[in-house]
C-alpha cells in the first residue's frame, strides 16, 4: 500500500482541472461538425483525425514503424439523405417520434396503411390476408400491439415485422425507450418505429426513407504510446470514440455520455502520464466500430501493435459521463484480486461512493482482449445520466460529475500494478 499512500499525498497538489479539459473535448466530439461520428459524411474518421492532433498536442507518439491509425474495413448500412414520416395528416419528428431501424432500405411515397393487431392477428397467422394482391409501392403495414404485456407474442410480433421488410415497408409501435443503432446489413424495405405518444391509427402515410448502404466502409483506430520505465510491459488505456452518427440529416445522435465522455478521459490520463513518467508503457487505444459490434477492438486484437502477452492489465471506459454513485468494473468477478485491490484504493483515498462487482459481459471493447487472455475490466460509472443511444446524449446533458474522482482512481490503480 505504500504507493497509495504515496498518491493520498500527492492528491492534495492536484489542481483536479481534468473536468476542465475533458469538458472542451466533450463539447467538441458532440458538435455538429463530427455528425455524431457515424458514417454519415465520414464523421468517425474525421474525429479520428482530430483525437490524433490532440494526442500530438499532448506529446503522446506513435509506436515505432506504425502510423497512429489502423485502417480497416467493414460493411454498414447509412442514412445520410432527408427522411420523412406523415402519419394521417401529422409530420413526425426523426430522433423524437420515431427512428428508422439500422438495417432499413429505401421506400417513398404515398401509403395505405394496413394495420395489423391483436384484432386481426389471426387472420395473419391463418392465411387470411393475400399479401400477394398488395403492392409494396402502396402498402404500408402498421404493427400495432401497445398494450399487449404478453413477452412472447410481442417477441413474434417483432420478428415477423423484420421479415416482412423483405416484401413491405413496415411501422412497428413501441411504448418503450427508443435506441437507436448500427446496421452491418440493409432490408429490401424500410422499418419505422413509432413512439406511442406519436401513433395512430390511420389510412394512409407518406414516407422518405432512403439508405446507403456502405460495403468495405474504411474506418480506422487510433494507438498511442507513452513509453514507461519498463518499456516492454504494457498498461492498456482503452475507449471507443465512434457513435450512431445521424439518422438523416436533422436526426443528430452526439454520443457524449457514450462514449465521448470515454475518449475525454483518455485524453486526459494521457495528459497525467506525459507529466509523470508510468511504470510501464502506457497505451491509449482509441477504437471506431464498437457500435457496430466491437469491429475496431476485434481487428486490433488481431493485428495487435504489440505482443498482448506483455500486456499488465486492460482498463477499458465506456460511459464516464456522471458517476454519482459510483463506478462498475466488469470482468470483475474473473479478476478479484485487481477487484479487491480497486476497492480498497477508492477506500483508502476516499473518491468515489462505491465501486461495484459485474462478471463477463461483451458488450464493449475489453472483450475481445478478455477473450484471448488479456486481464481487462471494462468500466462505467453509475449515476444521473440516463440517454444512451438517442438525440438527448448531448454534452449539455452530460456533466462528468465525479470525473476527476474516477480518473484519480485509474491513475493509483495503475501505479499499484505489479
Amino acid at each position: 500500500m505504500r504507493l497509495i499512500l504515496s498518491f493520498l499525498l500527492v492528491i492534495p497538489l492536484l489542481s483536479f482541472a481534468q473536468k476542465d479539459y475533458a469538458k472542451s473535448i466533450l463539447d467538441t466530439l458532440c458538435s455538429e461538425h463530427f455528425d455524431g461520428r457515424g458514417y454519415v459524411n465520414n464523421g468517425d474518421v474525421r474525429a479520428a483525425d482530430f483525437i490524433v492532433d490532440e494526442l500530438k498536442k499532448i506529446g503522446v507518439q506513435p509506436f515505432k514503424n506504425k502510423p497512429f491509425t489502423q485502417e480497416y474495413q467493414f460493411n454498414v448500412n447509412s442514412f445520410p439523405y432527408p427522411i420523412e414520416v406523415v402519419l394521417g395528416e401529422d409530420t413526425l419528428i426523426p430522433g423524437a417520434d420515431y427512428l428508422v431501424n439500422a438495417i432499413s432500405g429505401t421506400a417513398q411515397g404515398d401509403f395505405k396503411v394496413v394495420e395489423i393487431n391483436k384484432d386481426n392477428y389471426q387472420d395473419v397467422t391463418q392465411g387470411k390476408i393475400n399479401f400477394k394482391l398488395m403492392d409494396p409501392s402502396q402498402t404500408i403495414f402498421a404493427f400495432n400491439f401497445l398494450g399487449t404485456k404478453n413477452k412472447e407474442l410481442l417477441k413474434e410480433i417483432n420478428a415477423l415485422a423484420y421479415q416482412t421488410t423483405q416484401y413491405f415497408p413496415v411501422i412497428t409501435t413501441t411504448a418503450s425507450k427508443q435506441m437507436y443503432s448500427v446496421g452491418r446489413q440493409q432490408s429490401n424495405y424500410p422499418l419505422i418505429s413509432i413512439d406511442s405518444a406519436a401513433y395512430k391509427t390511420v389510412s394512409s402515410a407518406s414516407i422518405k426513407v432512403t439508405n446507403k448502404y456502405l460495403p468495405n466502409y474504411t474506418s480506422k483506430n487510433v494507438i498511442g504510446l507513452i513509453p514507461g520505465k519498463k518499456k516492454k510491459k504494457y498498461v492498456v488505456f482503452s475507449a471507443h470514440y465512434d457513435h450512431l452518427g445521424r439518422m438523416g440529416p436533422d436526426a443528430l445522435f452526439p454520443g457524449a455520455n457514450d462514449n465521448a465522455s470515454g475518449v475525454a478521459m483518455l485524453l486526459s490520463l494521457a495528459k497525467y502520464y506525459i507529466q509523470n513518467r508510468p511504470k510501464y508503457s502506457v497505451v491509449f487505444c482509441f477504437f471506431s466500430g464498437e457500435e457496430a459490434g466491437l469491429v475496431g477492438s476485434n481487428y486490433f486484437v488481431n493485428h495487435p501493435y504489440f505482443p498482448l502477452k506483455k500486456v499488465k492489465f486492460v482498463l477499458n471506459v465506456d460511459i464516464m459521463g456522471g458517476a454519482e454513485e459510483g463506478i462498475t468494473l466488469v470482468n470483475a468477478t474473473s479478476h478479484m484480486k485487481e477487484y479487491e485491490k480497486m476497492v480498497a484504493i477508492n477506500d483508502k483515498l476516499k473518491l468515489l461512493d462505491k465501486v461495484k462487482k459485474r462478471g463477463q459481459t461483451q458488450n464493449s471493447d475489453h472483450y475481445y482482449f478478455s477473450e484471448s487472455g488479456v486481464p481487462a475490466f471494462f468500466i462505467y460509472a453509475n449515476g444521473n445520466v440516463k440517454n444512451y443511444h438517442d438525440i438527448y446524449d448531448t454534452a449539455e446533458n452530460t456533466p462528468l460529475n465525479n470525473f476527476d474522482e474516477v480518473q484519480a482512481l485509474l491513475q493509483a490503480f495503475v501505479a499499484e500494478i505489479k
